[in-house]
């Protein structure tokens, strides 16, 4: 299935080395910021409303854990904005260079709506034109 192979599988879920170590690093993480709270593996779980197997899951960096169960955690530790703040715009850089590769260097009016702009004014004023 899996060309690559530096690529592992995990109950067929293909997973990348670099994500698998950043999986684990957030798992050992989450783990640290429960321990530091002086919170017990079942009262945090308990807190996230999972069970302590997928508490042990999250916390070994298991790549089938789902988005909701990291999101409760780092809801229980304070840290939700961490996530929903991770894909911001505001914070990619790749982003903000192509929005401000977008911008034009100048804006011109078009002729097209200064010329029926200039019309209406010579309507307005009766074919008459209003002196300074």
């Amino acid at each position: 299935m899996v060309d690559n192979p530096k690529i592992t599988t995990t109950k067929g879920t293909v997973v990348h080395p670099r994500v698998e170590r950043g999986l684990r690093k957030l798992g050992e993480d989450i783990s640290l910021a429960r321990r530091a709270r002086r919170m017990s593996a079942q009262d945090f779980s308990d807190r996230c409303g999972f069970s302590r197997a997928t508490l042990h899951r999250l916390e070994s960096g298991d790549p089938g854990i789902g988005i909701n169960s990291l999101a409760m955690a780092l809801h229980a530790l304070g840290r939700l904005d961490a996530l929903i703040d991770i894909a911001d715009p505001i914070h990619d850089a790749v982003t903000m260079m192509q929005l401000r590769e977008a911008v034009p260097r100048r804006v011109n009016k078009t002729r097209k709506k200064a010329e029926v702009a200039a019309a209406e004014i010579v309507e307005k004023t009766g074919g008459k034109y209003v002196g300074f």
